[in-house]
């Protein structure tokens, strides 16, 4: 998983342990980025070795390492009260042809921050946010921060104005494509004209933790990123109530959704160890192991009783992206056109027509 920084996550092993004096827990850390800890897991899977008992997983890597084979079924492992207490969409984010591969830990959503003491309402529409940023920001203050760097969190960004203007990318079921849509092309030319205007030139090389340093130092005044801001808010904007949270904005005549991300555990079908791994996922999916993991690191925790009420709504309505085996290559294709089109290498509509054309043939989409 990632670095342990806090060391939270060797306290809970250690808890474990104690618990269950014949299992011995070995806990792997990766780099910090999702996608290479995502070809650690694949290149051990690949392999066929058992290096790794338990998969420590992102929502998008689900259809991918269960459509392999390489996931035990875990349908079984929640109780129906669980499953009551979970997030519906987190739940859902682990399923796989109606089996469940991974039990949620911790959810995520797409959020709008904003400066309280600069706007008292957060604005709704695309054009209240480009209308506060350009009237708001300053020499020293940028208006609107977001993730525009060519990675995943290029793609989270841009599902969420897509959403917002009434389009889609990819049909999971049916597996067609609509990136050819005049919604499709609205969203991406509300983020190419935000780049310079209300958004920094360098947008597009910011990921995460760019933007958020740039709001919390006074650098903006608004800022999409994740719910683990908030907490790292506390002791800066937050404290003297100059922050706040509000659902990310979309189109008149549409609705708000964010992005779902989050982790949860899975287990691989390689283990040699598969009921101690059932025990440690149990473990650690309980509501007071999440809360010792939310109080530390400002994750929320995917059952609904822990779900902090500033973010309740905004996870309600959070969806989950294209669930489907091929869903890294269609991401990278989407980030690269994306990201062609935002530094201006081709234009949105070339960029969003060649994304369709290699999206339908990765996918069989024959239109």
């Amino acid at each position: 998983m990632e670095p342990d920084g806090t060391g939270v996550w060797r306290e809970l092993l250690d808890d474990f342990q104690k618990k269950h004096p014949n299992v011995r827990v070995r806990l792997v850390e990766g780099p910090p980025a999702t996608d290479a800890r995502e070809e650690m897991y694949s290149s051990s899977f690949l392999s066929g070795d058992a290096a790794y008992d338990i998969v420590y997983a992102d929502v998008i890597w689900i259809p991918k390492f269960a459509a392999a084979g390489w996931l035990m079924d875990l349908t079984g492992l929640v109780s129906p009260a669980d499953r009551e207490d979970y997030l519906p969409a987190d739940l859902e984010a682990g399923m796989y042809h109606g089996r469940l591969y991974r039990v949620p830990a911790y959810t995520d959503a797409g959020v709008l921050y904003y400066r309280k003491d600069l706007v008292p309402q957060p604005p709704a529409t695309f054009d209240q946010l480009a209308d506060l940023s350009e009237r708001l920001k300053t020499q020293d203050r940028y208006g609107f921060l977001w993730q525009g760097k060519q990675y995943e969190g290029l793609v989270t960004v841009y599902l969420e104005t897509l959403w917002g203007f009434g389009g889609d990318w990819i049909d999971g079921e049916t597996r067609r494509v609509f990136l050819d849509s005049p919604e499709a092309l609205e969203a991406l030319e509300f983020l190419r004209k935000a780049i310079g205007t209300i958004s920094p030139p360098a947008v597009t090389t910011y990921a995460e933790e760019e933007t958020r340093l740039l709001f919390q130092n006074d650098r903006s005044v608004f800022l999409r990123n994740w719910p683990y801001v908030w907490t790292l808010l506390e002791q800066t904007l937050r404290k003297d109530g100059r922050a706040g949270v509000a659902p990310v904005v979309h189109a008149p005549g549409h609705s708000s959704a964010s992005t779902l991300g989050g982790w949860g555990f899975a287990i691989s079908r390689f283990t040699q160890n598969p009921d101690a791994a059932r025990q440690l996922v149990e473990f650690l999916t309980r509501p007071e192991q999440l809360s010792r993991i939310q109080l530390r690191l400002g994750r929320i925790p995917a059952r609904k009783r822990l779900v902090p009420p500033e973010f309740a709504p905004i996870l309600k309505s959070a969806r989950v992206r294209p669930e489907i085996a091929e869903y890294a290559q269609a991401s990278d294709i989407l980030q690269r056109w994306l990201s062609a089109a935002l530094t201006g290498r081709v234009t949105s509509k070339t960029a969003l027509l060649k994304a369709t054309r290699e999206t339908r043939a990765l996918l069989g989409d024959v239109r």
